[in-house]
C-alpha cells in the first residue's frame, strides 16, 4: 500500500494570531463574569477600570442598575461614603497597596445594603502582573463569607454557652468578668458579682430526680437572665448548681435589691422536695466602689481600700467568700462581702 499526501491549507498566520487573541479575551471574560466573587480591577489612583458580573449584580441591592458605568469612579471615594467601608484600617491598607508599601492586603467586615441581609465579605488587593497599561493596576475582589462567618458563631456559642441552661459557661465568664473589672478601675466606676447557690439542692436531686433537678436549674438560670439587659451584665453558670451574675455599673446598694428580688423570684417558684423543702438560693454580693479619686495617691489609696487587684478573679472569690457566710448562716439570705469579714445584716424574707 503506498503513502497518500493530503494538500496542508495555508494558514493567514496574522488573522490567525487574532482569532485567538479574541478567543481568549472572551474565554478570560466568561470565566471572569462567573466567578461568584466580586472583582475590580483598579489603578494607583484607586479608579476603577474593570468589575465582573458579581460586582454589577451586588450593586443591584444597592439600587444600582446592572449596566452602571464604574469606569473612573474612585474606590477609595465609594469607601469613604459607605459607613461600612469608612473604617481607617480598611482605607489605611488599601492605599498601602496602592503606594508600594505593602504586597496585598486583607480585612473581613459586615456589609449592609438598603434591600438585602447584612453581609460578611473579605475585601482583598493586590497588585496585577500585566503589561496592558502604563501604570500599575491592582485586582480587588470581594468574597462572600456570610456562611462561614455563622458557622463560625454556632461554634464559638457551643464553646462559651452552657448547654444545659443557656447561660455563659465559665470561660465566657472569665472573658467578660475581665473586661468589665478592666472597664471599671480605668473609668473608676461600680462593678458588682454574685455567687448564686441553690439550697440542698443535692437531696432535691435525690428526692425528685435528675431530669426534674435540671428543670429546676433551667428555670433559675431564666430568672437570673432577667437581670441581663445591660452590655456590661452577665448571667453565667459557675459549676453544678452555682451560678453568677455580673452586674455593670451597679453599685452595693443596687445589687443588694436586685438580689432580694432574685432571693423572692425563686421562693415564687414553689419548687417543694422531700416532703416540705422549698427550694431556695443563697447569695454572696461583693461590689467596687464609685467613689472617684483624682490624684495618682488618692487612687492607691482607694485601691488599697477596696481592695484592688490586677487579678480580675478578686470579686468572684470575695462574692464566693460571702455566698459561704450565707450558707453558714442559714441559707436563704444575701450576704455582702467585706473587707473586715464582718457579717453584714440578713436580709429578711
Amino acid at each position: 500500500m503506498g503513502l497518500s499526501w493530503q494538500a496542508v491549507p495555508v494558514v493567514n498566520l496574522e488573522l490567525s494570531t487574532g482569532y485567538f487573541v479574541d478567543i481568549a479575551e472572551q474565554l478570560l471574560s466568561g470565566i471572569l463574569d462567573t466567578l461568584p466573587l466580586q472583582v475590580a480591577v483598579i489603578d494607583q489612583a484607586s479608579n476603577i477600570v474593570y468589575v465582573n458580573q458579581a460586582w454589577r449584580t451586588f450593586g443591584l441591592f444597592y439600587g444600582l442598575e446592572l449596566d452602571t458605568d464604574w469606569f473612573g469612579i474612585a474606590y477609595l471615594d465609594i469607601c469613604r461614603a459607605n459607613e461600612d467601608t469608612n473604617q481607617p484600617q480598611l482605607l489605611h491598607g488599601i492605599q498601602k497597596v496602592l503606594n508600594g508599601k505593602a504586597g496585598q492586603f486583607s480585612i473581613d467586615y459586615l456589609c449592609h445594603t438598603p434591600t438585602k441581609q447584612p453581609t460578611w465579605l473579605t475585601l482583598h488587593v493586590q497588585p496585577m502582573s500585566t503589561n496592558l497599561a502604563d501604570s500599575q493596576l491592582f485586582l480587588l475582589s470581594l468574597t462572600n463569607i456570610t456562611h462561614h462567618k455563622q458557622v463560625e458563631d454556632r461554634i464559638s456559642a457551643l464553646t462559651l454557652t452552657d448547654p444545659l441552661t443557656g447561660l455563659a459557661n465559665r470561660r465566657q465568664l472569665e472573658q467578660i468578668m475581665r473586661d468589665e473589672w478592666s472597664r471599671a478601675i480605668r473609668h473608676q466606676s461600680s462593678l458588682s458579682v454574685m455567687m448564686i447557690d441553690a439550697d440542698h439542692f443535692k437531696q432535691l436531686n435525690d428526692n425528685m430526680g435528675h431530669a426534674a433537678g435540671d428543670e429546676c436549674l433551667k428555670k433559675l438560670a431564666g430568672i437570673l437572665k432577667h437581670y441581663t439587659n445591660r452590655p456590661g451584665d452577665l448571667a453565667a453558670r459557675y459549676g453544678g448548681e452555682e451560678f453568677v451574675l455580673i452586674l455593670g455599673q451597679t453599685t452595693q446598694q443596687e445589687a443588694i435589691k436586685i438580689a432580694e428580688r432574685i432571693r423572692q423570684k425563686v421562693m415564687e417558684l414553689d419548687i417543694r422536695f422531700a416532703g416540705h423543702r422549698l427550694m431556695t438560693v443563697s447569695i454572696g454580693i461583693a461590689s467596687l466602689s464609685t467613689q472617684q479619686s483624682h490624684t495618682t495617691k488618692e487612687q492607691h489609696a482607694r485601691n488599697q481600700s477596696l481592695n484592688f487587684s490586677e487579678d480580675e478573679h478578686l470579686l468572684i472569690e470575695q462574692a464566693d467568700k460571702a455566698l459561704y457566710v450565707a450558707k453558714k448562716q442559714g441559707r436563704n439570705r444575701v450576704e455582702v462581702y467585706d473587707k473586715h469579714h464582718r457579717l453584714t445584716v440578713p436580709l429578711t424574707a
